[in-house]
């Protein structure tokens, strides 16, 4: 019908063009109408033919129901025929022979029941090396300290007077925290040293040091470090006897000493350190030889 429609349009216009310009003769136009005639005739009867056609059906998408008590029956044969030859397996390839050498082969760990599990699993997957945790630590100090002789000098009003004492071995306990940075350990630690004299002025010393310290580190194998460190800050002496004299002042030390790594956050030191502390007007520098051990525990 739309065809039908665009065909007569397309006809008056063609009507309209041949009546507007005069310019085609009366036979030809009466052809001209003729063929179009013919030409509309032929559309029409297209366009019955193409109606008078059946519909097209719906198609229909359901799915049918799965059945639930169907059963799959597969067929096995009766029998295996028993003369089959199967071909041996060649082992002459060179991967092969690589395989089957046996300088090639790894030894794992035997596992057989209870505990023996655990210890195999340890042996494949963890080290027996401790590794280095870099980072915060802290530990306590004990030690032995060996002071130098000195002296102590006490005042009348007007002058002082010099008295010397032998020192006997005392004690150190202290605390320590830091931080590794791998070859550079920053620390900071307390100490306290106490130890007794006797000779021309029997007394009993102790001395609270504050100091901080930088220590450089070379690894000897795998567990092994060698150190070498510098401690600067706060030293207050206390001597007690007759008379009680005490005093604050600058105090260092020097260190140089081994660090064994024991376990993977615990390391233990041995560290051998020469204290000093400043001199005032009534006793000495303190100076001691100290053999110090301590325990670094990674946080």
């Amino acid at each position: 019908m739309i065809r039908l429609l665009k065909f007569n349009f397309i006809l008056l216009i063609l009507l309209q063009s041949q009546f507007s310009f005069g310019q085609v003769s009366t036979n030809n136009f009466d052809a001209r109408v003729a063929e179009l005639k013919v030409l509309s005739r032929s559309h029409e009867n297209l366009v019955a033919t193409l109606l008078a056609q059946p519909s097209i059906p719906k198609t229909n998408f359901v799915i049918p129901p799965q059945n639930a008590d169907r059963q799959i029956y597969t067929s096995e044969p009766d029998s295996i025929p028993s003369n089959i030859e199967y071909p041996e397996p060649s082992f002459s390839s060179p991967v092969s022979e690589r395989i089957n050498d046996p300088s090639n082969e790894v030894d794992f760990p035997v596992v057989t029941e209870g505990n023996d599990i655990d210890k195999a699993y340890e042996e494949l997957y963890f080290s027996a090396v401790p590794t280095r945790s870099e980072g915060y630590y802290f530990g306590p100090l004990v030690g032995l300290t060996f002071p130098q002789d000195g002296a102590v000098r006490t005042s009348n009003g007007t002058t002082y007077s010099k008295k010397e004492y032998d020192a006997d071995a005392g004690f150190l306990l202290g605390m320590q925290i830091g931080h590794d940075f791998g070859t550079v350990r920053a620390e900071a630690d307390y100490s306290y040293q106490n130890f007794d004299a006797s000779g021309d002025y029997s007394l009993s010393a102790s001395i609270h040091s504050f100091l901080g310290r930088l220590i450089l580190e070379k690894e000897f194998g795998d567990q092994f470090d060698f150190r070498l460190g510098l401690g600067m800050g706060v030293g207050m002496v206390n001597i007690d006897s007759t008379t009680e004299i005490s005093g604050t002042g600058f105090a260092y030390d020097f260190l140089v000493g081994c660090s064994y790594r024991l376990l993977d956050h615990l390391s233990l030191q041995l560290d051998y350190r020469y204290y000093l502390s400043a001199a005032n007007d009534e006793f000495d520098h303190m100076k001691s030889h100290i053999w110090l051990f301590s325990v670094g525990f990674d946080l």
